[in-house]
């Protein structure tokens, strides 16, 4: 364990100032007993996820003096099932992720599950220390609690090197689609009313502006799939990485064998939904017409044998 912990410590980065605490209280088997080695994995995802946000400032939850709440949302490791918890305690500038394996079954790979809030009391905490509403501003933006549920059924692959390049050939990356849904349980795709990504959606498509200076050619929005909530299928951008041009974390789906990492599109995009993220350098727009002619041969073989990521 001592050995995992060393490999997995790059991956981390700086502390930031936002972080994610995982909640294994519902959890039945995934992240527990001869799996409880995959807790390191999951909280390196979340620590490679939060060292991109700077200077967030979200306001911890304390009920108390009449100011009560309550969030529900399904249970990670039974989705046919709810799950409330009241008055739940949350320090400064951290999202609870209550997390979990079930049988999602069909080409579901894992779901990111935003809770539905109630909570009553003063206004102003109400308002702005539950909602996370932006001052000023009357709209849901950004949320402190929610739940992930991985397919339990799939084949995954654990790397204790993930910024390596490493061979899996007939597994999923348990690494990329654990930070594809930690995007979503910052509220990439919310397309509930209100919410920071459904304000910037115009006409199907997502028309954050820092999304839109990455993605000058589509001066009305950047192409989002079907359901709004993901960039469209091989939506390219830049890897925070190395900065070579990739397929978006946000894309709808992923091959097995294949590793994604957080692009410079995805950053923007949780800019524009009310998150400080630190931006990469982009490439000059001709490097970037270059990269996507080769790497359209080599998605369209991917394509192939790709399960959705929720």
């Amino acid at each position: 364990m001592l050995l995992l912990s060393l490999c997995l410590g790059p991956v981390a980065g700086l502390r930031a100032q936002l972080n994610f605490t995982f909640d294994y209280s519902l959890d039945t088997g995934f992240f527990s007993g001869a799996n409880a080695g995959r807790r390191l994995h999951l909280e390196a995802v979340g620590s490679y996820v939060s060292q991109f946000l700077t200077a967030t400032s979200l306001a911890g939850i304390t009920a108390g003096g009449g100011n009560t709440w309550t969030a529900q949302f399904n249970s990670p490791s039974d989705p046919a099932t709810t799950h409330s918890v009241t008055d739940l305690a949350v320090a400064a500038n951290t999202v609870v992720v209550y997390v979990g394996g079930a049988g999602l079954g069909g080409s579901v790979l894992a779901q990111a599950i935003l809770p539905e809030i109630s909570a009553s009391g003063e206004q102003g905490w109400v308002n702005n220390t539950v909602f996370k509403r932006t001052v000023g501003d009357s709209v849901y933006t950004r949320a402190s609690v929610a739940a992930l549920s991985f397919n339990s059924s799939t084949s995954w692959f654990f790397d204790s090197t993930p910024l390596a390049n490493s061979s899996f050939a007939g597994q999923f990356d348990f690494f990329s689609v654990a930070a594809h849904e930690l995007l979503h349980v910052l509220g990439f795709g919310d397309t509930r009313g209100g919410s920071g990504w459904d304000r910037n959606l115009f006409n199907g498509a997502f028309a954050g502006g820092k999304s839109l200076e990455e993605k000058s050619d589509t001066p009305f929005g950047v192409p989002l799939n079907a359901g709004r909530d993901h960039w469209a299928a091989n939506t390219l951008s830049f890897s925070t990485r190395d900065g070579a041009v990739q397929e978006t974390l946000m894309d709808p789906d992923i091959a097995a064998g294949v590793r994604k990492y957080v692009t410079s599109l995805d950053l923007r995009a949780l800019n524009d939904i009310g998150y400080a993220a630190m931006l990469t350098a982009v490439p000059e727009p001709a490097a970037f017409a270059l990269g996507t002619g080769v790497l359209c041969l080599v998605w369209a073989w991917r394509r192939r044998g790709r399960r959705d990521q929720s």
